[in-house]
């Protein structure tokens, strides 16, 4: 009689546990939901900005791409950087966060065509770079 209570009580045990589990595992199945999908839209994807090199005079880009345009740290401070079309190219001048963290002169590709870029350095040297913008 032992035996079968002893049994029992173990069988009744692992019942329980396995309801337990079951009610915290997740349910992988298909969830209906009355809001939007949740695939990531073609403009929701994150791309690698165009890096511009200091003795690069021509770029490619598209509509939506970031620039990324390569200064020197001890340049960081004295670079400026204008575009010759604002409506092509959205600049962004380089700056240094609190705490030394320190970003490149760069901008946005706003629409199609071709866009020259000045890049001066303070009292030093003025360059430009042509990009040019697809679709």
């Amino acid at each position: 009689m032992i035996t079968a209570r002893r049994t029992a009580a173990i069988a009744a045990s692992a019942t329980l546990g396995l309801a337990l589990l079951a009610g915290c595992s997740s349910y992988a199945g298909p969830v209906e939901s009355s809001s939007a999908s949740a695939e990531p839209t073609a403009g929701a994807q994150l791309l690698p900005p165009v890096i511009i090199q200091s003795d690069q005079a021509e770029a490619q880009a598209k509509v939506g791409d970031l620039l990324d345009i390569l200064v020197s740290d001890n340049e960081l401070g004295a670079v400026e950087v204008t575009v010759d079309d604002p409506s092509l190219i959205e600049v962004s001048q380089a700056y240094e966060e609190e705490g030394g963290a320190a970003f490149n002169p760069g901008g946005k590709v706003l629409a199609p065509g071709t866009a020259v870029l000045t890049i001066s350095y303070g009292d030093g040297p003025t360059r430009t770079v042509t990009v040019t913008i697809a679709e």
